[in-house]
C-alpha cells in the first residue's frame, strides 16, 4: 500500500480512538471551527453548520455507543503531508539482468543456386541457418527432422556453427548443409523442415519451420570437359603419329635419294678410270711416265687388297714377297708380269711398241677389276 494512504489511515484511527475514550459529561467548551472553503460535488451531503464536530466529510459523528467505528468506511480524510520518517512514494525501477531476456531465434533456408534449376547428376545443396544474438549456450537446438523430398534423394547432412560479429555483440549461427541429388527429370520440391530448440533454463520445446523450395530438374549435361579432354588426347596422339610418319617418310626419301645417287667410286674403279690418262701419256710420247703410273696402280691395289704397304720395296723384292702372300695365283702372276714389263722399260732401256702399250693398259685394267670383285 502506498505510504500516504498508510499515514492517513493511522491519523484517522488516532482521532477516532481519542473521541471514543473521552467522557460525555466532562467535555471542554469547544470553539466552533470555521468550515473550510470546500466545493462539494453534486450528490454529496453537506454537514450541518451547527455541528461542532463536523469534519470535512459527509458522515455522521462517531459516538462510543455506536459500536466499533461503524462510520469508518464512509470517512473522507483531508490530504495529509508526509513526515520526514515516511517511506518514499515509489521504489526505483531495477532493470532485469541480461540473462533473463530470452534471445530472438530465427531460421532461414536457401538453395546454393537461386534459379532453382539443376541437371541430372548435379549435387543440390540446401543451406538451413538457425541464428540468435547472444552466447552459444543461450539456445539448445535439437537435430532437425528429416526433410520430405519429392523427386530428390538425400546423400548426407553436415552441421557446423560460427560466430558472426555485430554492432551490439555477436550472433551465433548454426548451419545445416543438406546434400541432395535429383532422381529424375521434371519438377522437384523440398518440403518445410521443422527445427526444435529449447532456451537455457527452460524445458519448453519451441520450433521453427523453414520455407518450401521448388526445383526443376533438367536433362543430364553432356560431359564437355571429358569430350574436350578426349578430343585433345586424340589430336595429340594424331599429331605424334603424324610427326612419326613424317620422320619415317623423310628417312625413306633420303634412302631413295641415296640409292639414286651412285656411291663414290672405289679406289680400284678410280685407278681404272685414270688408265685413260696413261693412254694419253703414251700418245704424247711420255712412255716411261706412263709405265711408272701403271707400276704405282699395281703397288696401291696390292697394298689395299693385302692390307700392307708396297710403295717402297723394289720390283724384285715385291715379286718375292708376293710369293709368300695368300693371293690368288692368277692375280699374283698378272701382277708380276705387269711389274716386270715396267722394270724393263724404266731400267733396261726397252722401247715398247704401241701394241705393248695397249696390252699393258688392258692387263692393268683386268687386274684392277679382279681386285675390286674380290
Amino acid at each position: 500500500m502506498p505510504a500516504p494512504k498508510v499515514i492517513a489511515m493511522i491519523a484517522a484511527l488516532a482521532v477516532m480512538c481519542g473521541s471514543a475514550l473521552a467522557s460525555p459529561a466532562a467535555s471542554w467548551p469547544q470553539v466552533p471551527r470555521k468550515r473550510p472553503l470546500t466545493r462539494w460535488l453534486p450528490g454529496e451531503t453537506k454537514p450541518e453548520p451547527s455541528s461542532p464536530t463536523a469534519l470535512s466529510s459527509n458522515a455522521a459523528p462517531a459516538t462510543p455507543s455506536a459500536g466499533l467505528f461503524p462510520t469508518l468506511p464512509a470517512l473522507k480524510l483531508l490530504p495529509t503531508t508526509p513526515t520526514a520518517s515516511s517511506e518514499p512514494t515509489s521504489a526505483p525501477v531495477v532493470a532485469p539482468p541480461a540473462s533473463s531476456v530470452a534471445p530472438t531465434v530465427s531460421v532461414r533456408s536457401r538453395l546454393e543456386r537461386d534459379n532453382g534449376q539443376f541437371h541430372l547428376g548435379e549435387k543440390i545443396r540446401l543451406i538451413v541457418e538457425l541464428s540468435w544474438v547472444g552466447e552459444p549456450g543461450d539456445v539448445l537446438p535439437e537435430s532437425p527432422e528429416e526433410p520430405a523430398l519429392m523427386n530428390l534423394t538425400k546423400r548426407g547432412m553436415i552441421q557446423s556453427s560460427r560466430m558472426v560479429p555485430q554492432s551490439a555483440g555477436h550472433a551465433v549461427v548454426m548451419t545445416y548443409l543438406y546434400e541432395l541429388e535429383p532422381a529424375a527429370e521434371g519438377a522437384a520440391a523440398i518440403e518445410p523442415i521443422e527445427i526444435r530448440y529449447r532456451l537455457r533454463g527452460s524445458t519448453d520445446r519451441l520450433h521453427l519451420t523453414t520455407d518450401r523450395h521448388t526445383l526443376t530438374i533438367l536433362p543430364r549435361r553432356k560431359p564437355w570437359g571429358k569430350i574436350i579432354g578426349w578430343t585433345a588426347a586424340v589430336l595429340a596422339a594424331a599429331g605424334i603419329l603424324a610427326a612419326g610418319g613424317m620422320a619415317i617418310a623423310r628417312r625413306v626419301k633420303r634412302a631413295r635419294e641415296a640409292a639414286r645417287v651412285p656411291p663414290p667410286p672405289s679406289p680400284f674403279e678410280q685407278m681404272s678410270a685414270e688408265l685413260d690418262g696413261v693412254r694419253k701419256m703414251f700418245t704424247q710420247g711420255v712412255v716411261k711416265d706412263g709405265y711408272d703410273a701403271i707400276e704405282r696402280f699395281v703397288r696401291k691395289a696390292l697394298g689395299l687388297f693385302l692390307k700392307s704397304d708396297f710403295r717402297h720395296p723394289t720390283i724384285t723384292e715385291l715379286t718375292e714377297r708376293l710369293a709368300h702372300e695368300s693371293l690368288d695365283e692368277r692375280l699374283r702372276d698378272r701382277a708380276a708380269s705387269i711389274l716386270d714389263r715396267c722394270m724393263q722399260v724404266k731400267f733396261a732401256g726397252y722401247t715398247p711398241t704401241v701394241a705393248d702399250q695397249e696390252q699393258v693398259i688392258a692387263d692393268c685394267r683386268t687386274f684392277l677389276e679382279a681386285m675390286k670383285e674380290k
